[in-house]
């Protein structure tokens, strides 16, 4: 408002100084006029009948000069005229109450103009400029043509002190100056209450402005703008005195199924309530953020470790699974959240800001409610994504290969098959693991042509085997985008076309998570599989949510018992248990089963007396390359060959 008002005061002292110097220099061409108007009267009037023509056709000396200086001293030079001039149209003088100026000729032109156009003419001068004597005066010069019978003879000069001029124009002009200050100041002050009032206005707009930048509409909560900066000043706080500062990313689950059966509306209740729960829930210091849809974020300072970001996780999601009530209806909600703690995952804001949603959808897929970030699992991290950008490259140029884990029978002790592992023989990096690139490719379009290239290989290499004399099987995992693939039946059926072996040799794994998340398609693409005469397997069984009676719905094959049980069950009855009952009910489910992870003999022997249909794992061989295989299958074959011949001799 101090600008407003210093810049309408300079504005209404420079309009006033403009009217003022306007109304100024009105007053003086109005005076200048005048005064151009009473020469040229005296010029048509007073010395028209006491002039003669010969006064302006040559110097006018001796006794005509005295009778002109009578004339002019008393009928002319009053009233503050000073000097007088008569000229020839030629611009010379020919007569002056000043003589010293009696035939000269002025350098300016204006006399010669006026005697040819007989316009009367002004100019504000000084009265010795051109000439004479004594005090050298501001004077108004006014120029008026004189006629002699008619004609126009010459020109006659008035002199006029210019004070009077300009003081009968100052007298004009203040009065005029005083009522425009006091107007003018009338309208500076009442500025002031309009301009309070506006800027009242405009200050609270502007808070409002901010405020909307800064928070949330829905919830009310910061957004990521006001987050962002809340963290910056948290972590330059941290660098200064130690001490853990923890981001939390919290996603809603399922809240989809919120908009969907119940409305949007409906969903923006209950993300508001969320925010209130969130937001009472934090210690004094934390703050909550709605970043966008379901998520939120959360800063908390001040802890100790990561274990405190847990306790503080932890409190915030019981806040959000208490029961909410909308629209009559009871709510669970369940939540998410990712946590990236600094230094340890992070020194700026953006790290930390994607770490924390990494971590979230850790936490999400590991169903765990909440969770530390963990680099061995960020599929995004920037040497991951450089690995992705050599991925495409590694398929097109043959450098993957596969390794086979033999697959045992438990009843005859005989290779039955083997299953495809998939690595990477990277040029700087050396041989990597399937944990190393599988990860991101499942999250890319690159899983569709890796598991293409895995198949192809693999279904060559059975051939070959068969070729060999090996009667072998071969095993292929497949991903989720793989089982949502409706070109995928097709490909599998020109795939076994091309190499010529029996669809009942190649066998495909497939995830318990991987049914489940898409059932109906799942089980679409399974039946047509199933129609081409493929084998299929539930892989790691137990791992994910299933049950076995929801797997009878599907055409399935074998039945993988996951390694986690099959390692632990000679020391946890549990998972004893477990492997018993999964043998016997996939049994009479009708279901071939494998036990994964076998480790030791005495874990196979047991396995063999569950009546478990075949093993695999580091007991029997570790992946071998393809060129390993038909010699360890040789050697196996003969070593039971030569097993057999003892016992039955």
């Amino acid at each position: 408002m101090l600008r407003v008002l210093v810049s309408s005061a300079i504005a209404l002292l420079v309009a006033g100084a403009a009217m003022l110097a306007y109304t100024n220099r009105y007053a003086l061409d109005r005076a200048e006029q005048n005064a151009s108007a009473h020469t040229n009267f005296i010029a048509r009037t007073i010395v028209r009948d006491r002039l003669r023509k010969a006064d302006f056709e040559r110097p006018v000396t001796g006794r005509r000069r005295a009778i002109l200086d009578r004339l002019f001293s008393s009928e002319v030079l009053v009233d503050g005229a000073i000097r007088v001039k008569l000229y020839r149209p030629d611009g010379h003088v020919t007569y002056s109450n000043a003589h010293d100026l009696i035939d000269t000729r002025p350098i300016e032109q204006t006399v010669e103009s006026v005697a040819r156009t007989g316009q009367p003419a002004t100019d504000v001068t000084h009265l010795n400029d051109e000439g004479g004597k004594g005090p050298n005066t501001k004077a108004l010069e006014t120029y008026a043509p004189v006629y002699l019978q008619g004609k126009r003879v010459g020109v006659m000069e008035i002199y006029q002190d210019y004070g009077p001029v300009a003081a009968a124009a100052a007298s004009s002009v203040w009065p005029v100056a005083a009522v425009l200050g006091v107007v003018l100041f009338v309208l500076y002050v009442s500025l002031f209450p309009l301009l309070r009032r506006v800027t009242r206005r405009l200050r609270r707009q502007v808070e409002e402005i901010e405020h909307q930048a800064m928070h949330d509409s829905l919830t009310g909560l910061p957004n990521r703008v006001l987050f962002r900066d809340r963290l910056e000043q948290a972590l330059y706080g941290a660098r200064r005195s130690p001490g853990e500062v923890a981001v939390m990313f919290l996603d809603l689950d399922r809240f989809k199924e919120v908009n969907d059966t119940l409305g949007h509306e409906s969903g923006d209740i209950l993300l508001r309530e969320v925010g209130q729960r969130l937001a009472h829930s934090l210690r004094a210091g934390d703050s909550v953020a709605r970043l966008g849809g379901d998520e939120f974020a959360v800063l908390a300072l001040g802890l100790d470790d990561a274990d405190g970001a847990l306790v503080v996780a932890r409190k915030l999601r019981q806040a959000v699974e208490w029961p909410f009530t909308l629209r009559g209806l009871t709510l669970e909600v369940e939540a998410s959240i990712g946590i990236a703690m600094f230094p340890d995952h992070g020194t700026d804001v953006d790290t930390l800001l994607r770490h924390a949603d990494v971590a979230m959808y850790q936490s999400k897929e590991a169903h765990s409610g909440a969770g530390i970030y963990s680099p061995e699992r960020d599929v995004y991290s920037p040497d991951r994504l450089k690995l992705l950008g050599e991925l495409r490259r590694a398929i097109e140029q043959g450098e993957l290969v596969l390794h086979y884990q033999p697959k045992i029978s438990l009843r005859t002790s005989e290779v039955i098959g083997f299953e495809a592992l998939v690595r990477w023989q990277h040029p700087e990096q050396g041989l990597l693991g399937p944990e190393r690139f599988l990860p991101f490719a499942e999250h890319t379009g690159l899983i569709k042509p890796l598991t293409r290239y895995v198949m192809r290989e693999a279904v060559r290499s059975c051939a070959r085997w068969l070729e060999m004399g090996l009667d072998l099987g071969v095993a292929v995992n497949l991903s989720g985008r793989d089982l949502l693939d409706l070109h995928l039946p097709d490909e599998v059926r020109l795939l076994l076309s091309e190499t010529g072996i029996e669809p009942g040799r190649l066998e495909l794994e497939i995830t318990e998570n991987i049914i489940l998340s898409d059932p109906v398609r799942t089980r679409t693409i399974l039946g047509r599989l199933k129609d081409l005469g493929v084998r299929l397997a539930i892989d790691d069984f137990g791992s994910g949510y299933s049950s076995l009676g929801y797997l009878k719905r599907l055409p399935l094959d074998v039945l993988k018992i996951d390694k986690s049980f099959v390692m632990s069950m000679m020391a946890d009855d549990d998972s004893a248990a477990i492997v018993r009952s999964t043998i016997d009910l996939a049994h009479n489910l009708g279901l071939e089963v494998v036990a994964e992870g076998v480790a030791t003999e005495h874990i196979s022997a047991v396995l063999a007396a569950l009546h478990c249909d075949a093993a695999q794992g580091f007991y029997y061989s570790a992946p071998m390359a393809d060129s390993e295989v038909a010699g360890w299958a040789a050697e196996i074959n003969l070593l039971r060959a030569a097993a057999l011949e003892q016992l039955s001799a």
